[in-house]
């Protein structure tokens, strides 16, 4: 898979190229993002030197639940959102402001929603 640009263009456009792959493919990607999603950031984005830096600093337990997040969205073909929010500045807050429910019951699970992260530049 190529690498895309991390941008929401970039991101939506990752979707898509993961979306199409059939879902015993899709389910190994799942589980790489489950396991390692710095990594596979690292392997399927554009980063410079700044963004890989600030990605490694990221505390650990943000990085276990976001990939976690992402995996399930990934997994049932949930949309993922990025939003940038202000100018690229020196400080940002990441949220993840969304609305993804996984159910489970005696069919299996269902997973629904949006998964958004929200990367908001602020001036110091």
């Amino acid at each position: 898979m190529a690498k895309q640009p991390f941008t929401p263009a970039g991101v939506q456009a990752k979707q898509t190229e993961l979306y199409a792959l059939p879902d015993n493919q899709l389910t190994d990607q799942a589980d790489v993002i489950r396991a390692d999603l710095r990594q596979w950031t690292k392997e399927n984005f554009i980063l410079d030197a700044t963004q890989i830096t600030y990605l490694d600093g990221i505390d650990a337990e943000w990085i276990s639940f976001s990939g976690a997040l992402t995996g399930l969205a990934v997994q049932y073909r949930r949309p993922v959102i990025l939003t940038i929010i202000g100018p690229i500045a020196a400080s940002k807050l990441i949220r993840t402001p969304n609305d993804l429910v996984a159910t489970t019951s005696a069919t299996g699970i269902t997973v629904d929603g949006t998964l958004t992260f929200e990367i908001e530049y602020q001036s110091s």
